[in-house]
Parts: structure tokens; C-alpha cells; sequence
């Protein structure tokens, strides 16, 4: 689909319009999945609709963003409609600071890391189903925090490929840990559709706005380019996303863990979920250090 396709769809608008925007490359371009940002300042989900084999995913932008993870993610979009030029300016901006912003969204990456494995801990410590939630969202934030110090933009179908493709010395004994406890080496086709089904599930309980649709199309695709690794760690990306818009209400909730168990490939031995929370703190406290030291 051409720019004027797909703003004859998403029709009139007054705002800033841009494509592009966080998960957005070839990758996307092959799925057939058009992204775009409306910076309307609305905070409201993704709109997702379909025209033919195409996916057409809405965003919506604020020009007056101050979060560093979020600014980061719109340096390279492409400006279709900016009349005052004010996402112009935003953008000239955030080029002009990359360094700053990397580096704030590293330490908050790591922050939230440390928040989700204390988290854990704690929901060892009282049998609480939700453990291996936490710990699975603390080392995706700890892959997020290696990545934007490294200023690699976080892109859950690429991900695994960043982080084996990271060349500094002092990260890379961060990086094997990390990786061995994301789980990835039980990845197969069969568990992958189950993985598959469940996330797309959740993201219907949670999302409710299709965003299904585009899980199982990258998911696929991975899977028919036999990168079932790359795969199982993009489904645990979508699932941090989705779990996070529940995660201060877990206690209504306590039914979406049965969901939540094959979504994200949960064990549920307390000796190895300890093992996990305990290297994964200890990763997180000595990144912590470095970045002190920088």
C-alpha cells in the first residue's frame, strides 16, 4: 500500500502524521504491516484494522513526550503530514539529545528490571502465582537496558539477534546469562503454537483491539524462517506488554494465569525460580554499578 492508500483510510486529520515508530522495518514491510503515528496527544491503545492482506496499525504520538524509551523510538520516523512543522522540530530535537536518551532509557530499563525481581522475590516468598511473571518481565527489561546501552532500539522480533550481535567485552558475559535464562532453548514448533494461541488469547482478554492479529502474523513468520528462538522470545515480549496493563490488578486477575502459564512458558519450581530471580539480580546490581561508573 502507498502513503495516499492509507491516509484515505485512516481519512481527515489535523495532527502531526509520520510513519514508522517503535517495532517498525523490513521485518514489518514483509508481514505487510503499515505503521503510523498520530500525534494527537490521545492516550488511548492501538488501533489495528485490516484492508485485504494488509495490516494497518495506528499509534498515537504526543509531542510533548518526556519519557526517553518512548522519544528514542520516533527518531527515524518518516513525516507524512506536519503542516506547522512541529513533529519536525520534535524529531530535530531528539537527534540532537540520542546520546541522553539512550542513556535514561537504559538505567530506567534496568530500574524496571530491578523493580519486577523484587517482585518476584517477594511473590516467593508468599506462593503467589504471579513469581515467574515478575521474572520473566525483569529479564526482558534487563535485555532492554543492555540493548539502549548499546543504542539498539528494543525490537522484540529482533532482539535475540541484538543481543548474540553485541561485540563489547565487558557486556558480553551479561549477555550469555541473560539469554540462558530466557528460556529460548525449549523453543520448539510444537510449544511454539501452544505459546502462540495463548498470547494471542491474552492479547484479546487484555488489548481487545486485534492487536492478536499482528502477533500471529510475526510469530509465523519467524517460525517459517525457522527462527523459533527468535520467536519464543518475541511471544515473552508481547506477554510483558500485556501483563504490565494488568499488573496492579493481579488480584482480579488470578484467572488469566492459567492463560498466562503456556502464554509464557512458566515453570513453577520454586528451587529454579530462586536460582533465576537471585543471577538475575545479581546481573542487574553489577550493570547497575557500571552504569554508576560511567
Amino acid at each position: 500500500m502507498n502513503q495516499d492508500e492509507i491516509l484515505k483510510i485512516i481519512g481527515p486529520s489535523k495532527f502531526p502524521i509520520a510513519f514508522g515508530g517503535s517495532n517498525s522495518d523490513n521485518f514489518d514491510n514483509d508481514c505487510e504491516i503499515h505503521n503510523l503515528v498520530i500525534f494527537d496527544g490521545k492516550d488511548t491503545s492501538d488501533e489495528i484494522t485490516t484492508h485485504g492482506t494488509n495490516i494497518i496499525k495506528i499509534s498515537h504520538g504526543n509531542l510533548f513526550e518526556n519519557k526517553s524509551e518512548y522519544l528514542i523510538q520516533y527518531e527515524n520516523l518518516q513525516i507524512i503530514q506536519d503542516e506547522k512543522w512541529e513533529l519536525k522540530m520534535l524529531i530535530s530535537k531528539i537527534q540532537e539529545k540520542k546520546n541522553i536518551l539512550f542513556s535514561a532509557s537504559a538505567k530506567n530499563a534496568l530500574v524496571e528490571s530491578q523493580l519486577a525481581l523484587s517482585k518476584a522475590k517477594n511473590a516467593l516468598e508468599h506462593d503467589d502465582l504471579f513469581a515467574s511473571c515478575w521474572i520473566k518481565c525483569g529479564v526482558i527489561s534487563l535485555i532492554d537496558s543492555i540493548l539502549f546501552q548499546n543504542q539498539i532500539l528494543p525490537n522484540p522480533a529482533h532482539a535475540l539477534s541484538s543481543m548474540r550481535n553485541l561485540k563489547q567485552k565487558n557486556i558480553n558475559n551479561f549477555t550469555d546469562k541473560i539469554i540462558s535464562e530466557t528460556g529460548i532453548e525449549r523453543a520448539t514448533t510444537l510449544l511454539l503454537s501452544r505459546m502462540l494461541k495463548s498470547t494471542c488469547g491474552f492479547s484479546d482478554m487484555v488489548e481487545k483491539n486485534q492487536n492478536s492479529i499482528i502477533i500471529a502474523r510475526k510469530a509465523n513468520h519467524l517460525i517459517q524462517n525457522s527462527l523459533l528462538s527468535d520467536c519464543y522470545l518475541y511471544l515473552n515480549y508481547q506477554n510483558k506488554n500485556n501483563f504490565y496493563k494488568i499488573k496492579n490488578t493481579l488480584n482480579t486477575n488470578l484467572d488469566k494465569i492459567h492463560v498466562l502459564k503456556t502464554a509464557f512458558d512458566l515453570t513453577n519450581i520454586s528451587s529454579e525460580l530462586l536460582s533465576s530471580v537471585e543471577s538475575m539480580s545479581d546481573v542487574a546490581n553489577m550493570l547497575l554499578a557500571l552504569n554508576h561508573q560511567s
